[in-house]
């Protein structure tokens, strides 16, 4: 769904929110510093593409004569910069299917497990958990139409996709309509998405000379810098330099769709105007593309280590030896090893 069949029900409220809850840089409050987190960019973009604020170096200072734009931001990317941002500040908690919290959100925000909280007030539907959602946000909510009569609506499915809360274990990859936007993805590909990103998934040996000559003279620099002594770092192989292009690869595919597709419209035309409006920037495309551009990236020699269903990160901790990198499957969001979900 691209837009809100009534966008007066929703701008007023949405705007109030982001502006209440996105850090300021000084006590007058005249910009909004993003303090380079997900949430707080995907609120300063969300201002900026509205028409209240204009960008910044740390975020976005509000306009002396906001006024909305002739084509509004994607209404499906409103409610993720809406949700993202409740969640990150702890307005919003998603909820285990018997109503706790958690053990790693406890833990995030120095709680107790066990710890007595408000029970949900937003029940379980159309195959999405419970949460518990602040009384400043629920109007915010029921004003986008994610919400109604105390309960996810249908449209709100497709958008919580994009969030894939771990506690509510989503299997999103069995849903005949994920199947079918998938196969649209790869059908439909325009020819410059697919130009690019055969160039992404191919790593050649050129590649990697080129990435271990940089990262040489990148750590020379360094010690030259700060003296040898104080500049400590694994030793630099044809291997680990591969293994690095990789997950530079999968950002990189990852900012391919999360630029160029949106689940169900499929491949976004270039006279789509703000309908290609970024909600968030390189800190986590994951959150806004949509299913399809969380692909799991494979190597030829695959990593043979499923995906975690519980993280929705892909097992990576076998290490091949690749020069194609390939899409497999995309039901989880992309990440480098290691990584926290969420980043």
């Amino acid at each position: 769904m691209t837009h809100h069949p009534n966008p007066a029900t929703w701008i007023p409220r949405v705007l109030r929110f982001i502006e209440a809850n996105l850090p300021v840089l000084d006590r007058k409050g005249e910009e909004w510093d993003h303090m380079f987190t997900s949430a707080y960019q995907f609120g300063c973009d969300a201002l900026i593409a509205l028409g209240q604020a204009e960008e910044t170096g740390r975020g976005a200072r509000p306009l002396p004569h906001p006024r909305l734009p002739g084509i509004l931001p994607r209404w499906d990317d409103i409610c993720v910069t809406v949700l993202s941002l409740a969640h990150q500040c702890g307005l919003l908690s998603y909820r285990l299917p018997d109503g706790c919290e958690s053990p790693e959100a406890a833990a995030w925000w120095g709680r107790r497990a066990g710890a007595v909280l408000p029970p949900p007030n937003i029940r379980t539907a159309h195959g999405l958990g419970p949460a518990w959602a602040a009384p400043q946000v629920l109007p915010v909510l029921r004003a986008l139409g994610l919400i109604e009569s105390g309960q996810w609506t249908v449209t709100a499915k497709p958008v919580l996709w994009r969030k894939e809360p771990q506690e509510w274990d989503l299997d999103i990859a069995a849903d005949s309509r994920f199947q079918l936007a998938l196969d649209r993805a790869v059908n439909e590909m325009p020819a410059d998405i697919r130009r690019r990103l055969d160039g992404l998934v191919t790593i050649t040996e050129a590649d990697v000379t080129k990435g271990l000559i940089r990262r040489e003279a990148h750590q020379q620099g360094l010690r030259a810098e700060h003296g040898v002594s104080r500049v400590i770092g694994l030793p630099l192989t044809r291997d680990s330099v591969r293994q690095g292009l990789i997950c530079l690869r999968i950002h990189d595919l990852d900012w391919l769709f999360f630029s160029n597709w949106r689940w169900p419209d499929g491949w976004l035309s270039r006279s789509s105007g703000n309908g290609r409006w970024r909600s968030g920037t390189i800190a986590s495309p994951s959150a806004c593309a949509g299913p399809s551009s969380r692909s799991f990236i494979r190597t030829d020699r695959s990593l043979r280590g499923e995906p975690s269903r519980r993280s929705g990160s892909p097992d990576r901790t076998l290490h091949p030896a690749p020069n194609k990198i390939r899409i497999i499957r995309a039901d989880g969001p992309l990440r480098p090893a290691g990584a926290p979900p969420g980043t």
